[in-house]
């Protein structure tokens, strides 16, 4: 039986956005059909997300990726019907800990934050975090960081790990929240996407109800090909 995750969402009235952050691993292990499988996967999320009414006015999306380079191809957060997909090219190693970097540098910078006896912040983010090996540099002091934040702006931090050369291990390190693994077919992307997609739209019609309470917020549950890490 499927293990329920239940997610803290802070409800309360007025437009604020949700900032949704999708960390890609683009190294060299993923050229040629993975890494196309990943950019069919971010159309996909983009078209599924739009649709919903909730969603288009509340997600802000952030794509980092990390390969050869370690960009924010977004330049920080977008709104969801602003998203242009960029051109994704595989290279290089698995420079985790410095995407978790650029996270930590957009949340302090694009995340707004709440107003005492003002105006409230941006409700926690969500990110997932899509590797298909382990990281090649320090990831754990960012991590920690992350753990540490004083205002804890992070919701949940979702490793998916892809193909047959990751570490379960260390995918579960990594998260704050849920690890999974899967195949690298391009089935199991479409289904990773489209699972995003559902938990993103989840999540942004819950925290588009006008309630002052925090309530728990389940995911979707995973499809068939995502394997939960225990």
């Amino acid at each position: 039986m499927e293990e329920e995750v239940i997610m803290d969402v802070t409800l309360s009235q007025g437009l604020r956005h949700l900032p949704v952050y999708l960390l890609l691993d683009t190294s060299g292990s993923m050229t040629g059909a993975p890494i196309q499988a990943v950019q069919e996967g971010l159309v996909l999320f983009k078209r599924e997300v739009e649709k919903d009414t909730f969603a288009r006015e509340t997600v802000w999306v952030s794509i980092i990726v990390f390969g050869r380079e370690v960009l924010n191809l977004t330049q920080g957060l977008v709104p969801i019907d602003s998203l242009e997909i960029p051109s994704l090219e595989a290279g290089g190693y698995t420079p985790l800990g410095g995407a978790l970097r650029l996270l930590i540098d957009s949340l302090d910078r694009d995340v707004k934050k709440p107003v005492r006896g003002g105006e409230k912040g941006d409700w926690k983010p969500l990110v997932f975090i899509l590797t298909d090996g382990k990281p090649t540099d320090d990831w754990k002091s960012p991590r920690n960081e992350l753990l540490m934040r004083k205002e804890r702006k992070v919701l949940n931090v979702i490793t998916v790990g892809c193909g047959p050369d990751i570490d379960e291990t260390t995918l579960r390190e990594i998260a704050i929240g849920p690890s999974f693994k899967m195949d690298a077919d391009s089935a199991s992307f479409a289904a990773f996407f489209r699972w995003v997609s559902q938990t993103v739209k989840s999540v942004s019609q819950s925290v588009s109800q006008p309630q002052g309470e925090n309530i728990p917020t389940p995911m979707p549950i995973p499809p068939d090909v995502l394997q939960y890490i225990p």
